[in-house]
């Protein structure tokens, strides 16, 4: 299985769809909830360009937002 995952050319690398399918993943793949996505995913900003200050500052933020999400779940 991880050689299909690793393998470096894309048009023989296994499809997220086919590595589901998997003996290995099968406990974890249910196909009645499995989205599949219009397009392939891209990042807004490239984050290799930003200088590790302004990287250091986003990565807070979203540490930030995520605490508070875990705080108001726990209260419910």
């Amino acid at each position: 299985m991880l050689d299909y995952l690793l393998t470096f050319n894309p048009n023989r690398r296994v499809t997220v769809e086919e590595a589901l399918k998997h003996p290995y993943l099968a406990q974890y793949y249910d196909p009645s909830d499995e989205p599949i996505a219009p397009h392939p995913f891209t990042f807004d900003m490239e984050l290799d360009d930003l200088p590790l200050p302004e990287l250091k500052q986003l990565i807070f933020e979203e540490t930030e937002i995520i605490h508070e999400l875990l705080q108001q779940q726990s209260r419910e």
